[in-house]
C-alpha cells in the first residue's frame, strides 16, 4: 500500500513539473512578443537555441526558489493519498420483542476497528452510558450505533435497529352486584388488573365505564354489567363482565313483607 502512495506521489510530481515548465515557457514567449513591434517570430525551440533559458533552466536563487515551490505544491498534492484512512464497519445486536412494562435491557454494538461505539435511541425509551435501554411507553423505538473514526479510520456507516414496543395487557373487570327486586340499582365498580411501573387508573387517557345490559324476558331475563370505553397509549384492554342478581323480597310468616 505504501509503495502505491509513493508511486502516485512521484507521478504527480512529474506531471506538475512538466506542466509548470510549459506554462512558464508560454509566458516567456508572450513577454518576448510584447517587447517587439513585429509579430512573434520565435518558437519555444528557437528560444532555447538562442540560449534564452526558461525559468526552470535559470541559475542561482531563482532556480532554487522555483524548485522548492514546485516540490511544496507536489507534496501537498500527494498528502491525501499518503494519509488515506482505513474503512470500518459496525455490528449491533438484535433486539427481541418487547412490551411496555418489560425490564430494562442492554444493546451492544462493536466496530471492526475496535474503537468505542456510541448508541442513541429515538422514541419512547431512554438509554444510559452503559447501553441499558429503559422503555418509557409503547410505540416504535429506533436504536442507532455511530462511530466517528479517528486519525487511522474513516467514520463508519451508522447502523440502526428498530423494535416495536407492544402495549401491556390490562384487564378491566366489573364486580358482581345484588339488588332487591324493585329496589334501587347499585353503583357499579370496576377492578383493574395489570398496571405496570406503579401506575393506576389515573394514568389512563380515559377510564372505563360500566353499563347494565338486560337480555331475555320474564324469569329468563339476565342482567349483565358490561365495562367498556377505556383509552390509553400504553395498554390493551380486556373486559370482563359482571352479573347483577335480583333478590326476591322475603315474605313474613303472615304473608306480609
Amino acid at each position: 500500500m505504501k509503495n502505491h502512495y509513493h508511486f502516485t506521489f512521484f507521478v504527480n510530481l512529474g506531471v506538475f513539473l512538466s506542466r509548470f515548465e510549459q506554462a512558464l515557457e508560454i509566458k516567456l514567449i508572450f513577454q518576448n512578443w510584447l517587447a517587439k513591434s513585429s509579430p512573434l517570430r520565435y518558437t519555444s525551440r528557437e528560444l532555447r537555441a538562442n540560449n534564452q533559458p526558461s525559468i526552470l533552466m535559470g541559475t542561482g536563487t531563482m532556480r532554487f526558489s522555483i524548485a522548492c515551490l514546485t516540490a511544496l505544491f507536489c507534496l501537498l498534492a500527494g498528502l491525501p493519498a499518503l494519509e488515506a484512512k482505513e474503512a470500518q464497519t459496525i455490528k449491533i445486536s438484535r433486539i427481541s420483542a418487547k412490551k411496555y412494562g418489560d425490564k430494562p435491557f442492554v444493546v451492544r454494538a462493536k466496530s471492526s476497528s475496535k474503537l468505542p461505539v456510541s448508541i442513541f435511541v429515538n422514541g419512547p425509551a431512554s438509554i444510559d452510558k452503559k447501553g441499558k435501554i429503559t422503555i418509557k411507553g409503547a410505540g416504535k423505538v429506533r436504536v442507532f450505533a455511530i462511530q466517528m473514526g479517528n486519525d487511522q479510520f474513516d467514520p463508519a456507516k451508522p447502523e440502526m435497529v428498530t423494535v416495536d414496543i407492544a402495549k401491556a395487557p390490562l384487564v378491566v373487570q366489573a364486580e358482581d352486584k345484588k339488588m332487591e327486586d324493585g329496589g334501587k340499582i347499585p353503583e357499579f365498580t370496576l377492578i383493574y388488573k395489570g398496571f405496570v411501573n406503579r401506575e393506576s387508573m389515573k394514568n389512563l387517557v380515559k377510564p372505563a365505564i360500566a353499563k347494565l345490559v338486560e337480555t331475555g324476558k320474564g324469569k329468563r331475563k339476565k342482567r349483565t354489567i358490561v365495562p367498556s370505553g377505556s383509552e390509553s397509549m400504553n395498554y390493551n384492554f380486556r373486559y370482563v363482565s359482571g352479573d347483577l342478581k335480583i333478590m326476591s323480597k322475603k315474605k313474613s310468616f303472615f304473608g306480609r313483607n
